[in-house]
């Protein structure tokens, strides 16, 4: 499982699919935080979106990397299209850190705000779990379920509007309105863990449909 991380995230590097989303996670950042002088868990809203958006994509160029073919000879070396699917997780997991650190400090360095731990752990947690919800998009809309990805991306991005207005389809709302409250990071802890447990519960999920639609296909 090593080597299938190492191999997958060498031929993302290499292979620039990275660009994108992160070019476009930059612009947002610049575009929605800079200058801001509220409080700085409000900032950190604004960066769950961009990281929703930025990791569902990323996502979708992550999975597609790899045409059918290369896919089929990885999945007979590994024996498992379960694992499969885990290590590209992680993958893109391991990529939105770098993004994360980038969403915490680009808001204090280009605004005025009053800087805590706390507001900096809420603001860490809530978009690693923007990012888990964004990878459970982009897995049900890479070619190992939809094939064609101009019906792909439109429904992506249906999905991104539909999470984002639709309070009781996932987390993502209810994380902005947590993060936007004014309320003290100890007084939003307990709700923001909620979240980030729902969170994952909906990756998983999104990785068993994932496997299952993409086996059945083979």
């Amino acid at each position: 499982m090593t080597a299938l991380y190492r191999y997958l995230l060498t031929s993302v590097l290499l292979s620039q699919r990275y660009l994108p989303p992160t070019l476009i996670f930059l612009a947002a950042m610049a575009v929605g935080t800079t200058s801001d002088s509220g409080p700085l868990q409000s900032s950190y809203a604004f960066c769950v979106l961009a990281m929703l958006v930025c990791t569902t994509w990323l996502t979708v160029s992550i999975v597609n990397h790899e045409d059918p073919t290369q896919r089929t000879i990885t999945l007979v070396m590994i024996g498992s299209s379960l694992r499969v699917l885990a290590i590209t997780v992680a993958v893109v997991l391991t990529w939105c850190m770098p993004l994360l650190v980038i969403g915490l400090v680009y808001p204090i360095v280009t605004g005025k705000h009053v800087v805590t731990a706390g507001a900096l752990t809420i603001g860490g947690i809530a978009q690693l779990a923007a990012a888990m919800i964004g990878i459970a998009i982009g897995l049900l809309c890479s070619r190992l379920v939809i094939p064609r990805i101009g019906i792909a991306m439109l429904t992506a991005a249906a999905a991104i509007l539909a999470v984002l207005l639709l309070r009781w389809l996932s987390p993502v709302r209810a994380l902005m309105s947590l993060l936007s409250n004014n309320h003290r990071p100890a007084d939003n802890a307990v709700p923001l863990m909620l979240l980030t447990a729902l969170s994952a519960a909906i990756l998983a999920a999104a990785v068993f449909a994932t496997r299952g639609l993409a086996d059945r296909k083979g």
